[in-house]
């Protein structure tokens, strides 16, 4: 397969917009928003007091709003939260029907494409845009499942499939490798939880991209020692086609792992390479 472009319908943005939107969004969310100008595409997510996920998203900036590109499904809720937060703040946030478009390429790096901008989250997940009506694309159509296979293959997580939100802890599913939150920008909702555990270098659980010979477990199928079946050391979170995400212990990853019976790889994600 080569260069090709997707629709991600699953996708949905919100607008957001007014005098104090900056101050606003930096407030609430674990991007630095001063590193939101116009032109640029940023990871993002807003946090529960406890430091587990509410929301993911990415934010684009323009000269005036910022759009924050969302899980289709959790919109409206996303809209309430940032709602409840507003009080009296000069701000406007609205949904509106702009398309999520992809473009990608498993085997080489995406050139710019007018109009696109790079996911943040991972450099070989290529180029992703916003748009009223759908641009003329001059390389070959792709079905979403392929775009998301891949983004499954490389351990990117995305949206409350992958993520239930309320509750993980963003770090263990690679929310900072993502450059999806600044530990230097000062505080945000979730932030003393966050940074300690990032202080201490330690997670006890990461995420890591799995594959398996068929079609993968359903979301939740415990992973367990292959020599002690009744351990469980990971779940399944993900997935799609043969490729799953799995959230894995870090003591265990030496041991011979099996889920629902059956063996896997793991494959380089966004931690490190695999074993």
């Amino acid at each position: 397969m080569s260069l090709c472009h997707t629709s991600l319908h699953n996708r949905a943005v919100i607008r957001i917009s007014g005098e104090a939107r900056a101050d606003f969004l930096q407030n609430l969310v674990t991007q630095n928003i001063d590193h939101c100008t116009p032109g640029t595409c940023h990871m993002a997510a807003l946090l529960t007091p406890q430091g587990k996920l509410a929301f993911d998203f990415l934010i684009y900036a323009q000269d005036e709003a910022y759009l924050l590109e969302c899980d289709a499904s959790i919109v409206d809720a996303l809209v309430k939260r940032l709602t409840l937060y507003k009080l009296r703040a000069k701000v406007e946030i609205e949904t509106t029907a702009l398309k999520v478009f992809a473009i990608w390429d498993p085997d080489a790096a995406c050139a710019d494409q007018t109009g696109f901008h790079r996911d943040p989250r991972h450099q070989a997940l290529g180029l992703r845009g916003l748009f009223d009506t759908a641009p003329e694309f001059s390389m070959p159509l792709s079905e979403a499942a392929n775009w998301h296979d891949f983004r499954l293959q490389l351990g990117v997580p995305e949206g409350a499939a992958d993520m239930p939100y309320g509750k993980i802890f963003p770090l263990e599913f690679g929310l900072n490798e993502m450059a999806g939150v600044d530990f230097q920008k000062g505080c945000f909702i979730g932030q003393e939880v966050t940074s300690r555990t990032h202080r201490k270098g330690q997670l006890r659980k990461k995420l890591w991209p799995l594959a398996f010979g068929a079609a993968h477990p359903a979301i939740g199928t415990p992973i367990v020692l292959q020599n002690n079946p009744e351990r469980q050391v990971g779940e399944i979170v993900g997935g799609a086609k043969t490729r799953a995400l799995g959230l894995i212990r870090e003591d265990a990853l030496a041991e011979a792992l099996i889920c629902d019976g059956a063996s896997f790889e793991r494959t380089a994600g966004l931690f490190s390479p695999a074993a």
